[in-house]
């Protein structure tokens, strides 16, 4: 029996019964293990789908407009861009091995998430450092 066919298999009895569909989604972890491929990961994964126009320079996100430089218009832009967040000073260790990066100058908030298969993701939260300050 293949593995697709043993979950549509799970999903299709979950319904019948009422139990919850197992969650094939997030079934694979992170694989990357640089800063460089986490980036990677995370620019290409739904980080740029999701939050891209928050990166649009004078885009204003808690009272901070995303300033010109750097310039993030494309997903390779995008992964610079998180490694530079990845690189800067503040950054904190989070439960289930994640870790949390903030950067001020641009109000961009990184998490890395080796649970994850897009290994976490990057945004400008709508309350900025109070947001990264939360996070456990």
């Amino acid at each position: 029996m293949s593995k697709k066919f043993a979950t549509s298999a799970l999903v299709v009895l979950a319904l019948l019964f009422g139990a919850a569909a197992p969650d094939t989604a997030h079934a694979a972890a992170c694989t990357a293990t640089t800063n460089t491929a986490i980036a990677d990961k995370i620019a290409n994964g739904h980080a740029w789908g999701s939050h891209s126009t928050e990166f649009v320079a004078g885009k204003l996100i808690a009272g901070l407009a995303m300033p010109a430089t750097p310039k993030v218009t494309t997903i390779a832009e995008f992964k610079s861009h998180i490694l530079t967040v990845m690189g800067s000073a503040t950054n904190k260790a989070l439960t289930n091995g994640r870790k949390a990066y903030w950067w001020a100058a641009t109000g961009t908030f990184v998490v890395f998430d080796p649970n994850n298969v897009d290994c976490g993701t990057a945004f400008r939260p709508t309350d900025g450092k109070p947001y990264y300050d939360r996070q456990v």
